[in-house]
């Protein structure tokens, strides 16, 4: 689920979201050389030292995705369902009908959803192993471009975790997250999108030239993502600037303070500038 605004994550939410995560990946260790963490925690493990200042806040998200390999099987030695099944996983649907994981913990409902990819398809579900993925372009980038990184935090049982984590890099990442705003137009993905480029710990530049990559490599969702960046961040009123700064500060307003006006602008300009910086590095 993604919110209009910063302001709708209710903080306890996000934090029971990265303990589900991190519940499931400590028991889904068998699977793990098939699987990278693709969804909305990735801006959070990819931009360093979060007790640093920074101009935008801090990620949120109250989905973890995970890409898995379509051919990812542990034949007899178990099944990717049971092991979900054996953290209180169970298999649901999101608000589209797709099918993901989900967990009750007291007030919240935490959800895992499994993503593949099977060209020519770019919608639609695919079994594997014993569990149904949604079919998204891109995928398969994202499993080829991995960072190691090390979560620190608590499970849905308590227990502290320290846990070496698949996590998707900003090329394949950002490939993707134009692509959904180019689909969607939301909110939340304009933000990741701008957080990511801004604060990604390697440097702007660095995140930027990543896409570019992508794009030479044949990264599929890449097509959709440079029409996004050449129809939606022309200019400061533009889709994505706009939707970037409504997400952190709220829906524009007649009254709002001449202070607020200018960190709105600014928001809008930097995201302008951070879709110039990805054209420029985009092959012709």
């Amino acid at each position: 689920m993604k919110y209009e605004t910063y302001s709708q994550y209710n903080p306890l939410g996000v934090a029971s979201t990265e303990s589900g995560f991190l519940t499931v990946w400590a028991g889904l260790g068998s699977w793990h050389r098939d699987l990278v963490l693709v969804g909305g925690l990735v801006p959070k493990y990819l931009c360093g030292d979060l007790s640093s200042p920074r101009a935008l806040p801090r990620p949120v998200t109250l989905d973890a995705d995970l890409c898995i390999a379509l051919g990812a099987s542990l034949g007899q030695y178990g099944s990717l369902q049971m092991d979900l099944q054996a953290q209180g996983f169970q298999l649901s649907k999101d608000e589209f009908g797709g099918p993901r994981f989900v967990k009750q913990v007291g007030d919240f409902t935490i959800p895992v959803d499994f993503l593949t990819e099977r060209p020519p398809a770019i919608q639609g579900t695919a079994m594997v192993d014993d569990v149904p993925a949604n079919i998204l372009p891109g995928i398969n980038r994202a499993l080829a471009s991995v960072r190691n990184v090390v979560v620190k935090g608590v499970d849905l049982y308590g227990a502290p975790q320290a846990l070496t984590v698949r996590v998707c890099e900003a090329g394949p990442f950002l490939a993707m997250k134009l692509r959904a705003f180019a689909r969607r137009q939301a909110p939340k993905d304009a933000f990741d999108i701008l957080y990511t480029l801004l604060h990604y710990d390697h440097g702007t530049q660095a995140a930027a030239s990543a896409v570019g990559a992508e794009v030479r490599a044949g990264n599929p969702a890449c097509a959709d993502a440079v029409a996004c960046l050449n129809q939606h961040f022309r200019d400061e009123q533009s889709s994505a600037p706009a939707r970037a700064a409504s997400f952190v500060l709220g829906p524009l307003t007649a009254g709002e303070s001449a202070d607020l006006r200018f960190r709105r602008l600014q928001i809008q300009q930097d995201m302008v500038d951070a879709g110039r910086l990805l054209q420029q590095v985009i092959p012709a």
